[in-house]
């Protein structure tokens, strides 16, 4: 099993030994890893942000159901959500490139 698939299942909480959700998983990986990558305007990422991509993962999976959504309000509860990653994702990443010229 892929390091970073064992280790999003871990923190989801998940049986490591059920596959079923493993199709899934991996898409919201790559959906980070992309995210990111595009963030950070590089075309790869070294390998020592792998545990942040897994965190945005987790964070793209538990909020899946409120995409594109700034605020929310059910009865007296409330809660907003941050646009794009989040900031705490975007502190342990390197700061974007910019590239001059093509």
């Amino acid at each position: 099993m892929d390091e970073q698939l064992e280790l999003l299942k871990r923190l989801l909480g998940m049986d490591l030994f059920d596959i079923s959700k493993d199709e899934v998983l991996a898409h919201y990986l790559k959906k980070a890893k992309n995210n990111i990558t595009g963030y950070c305007n590089v075309d790869e990422l070294p390998a020592e942000y792998d545990d942040t991509v897994v965190d945005y993962a987790v964070y793209l999976y538990r909020n899946k159901d409120s995409v594109g959504l700034m605020q929310k309000q059910e009865g007296e509860r409330s809660a907003s959500y941050e646009p794009g990653i989040p900031q705490s994702i975007r502190l342990a990443l390197p700061l974007p490139r910019i590239k001059v010229g093509y």
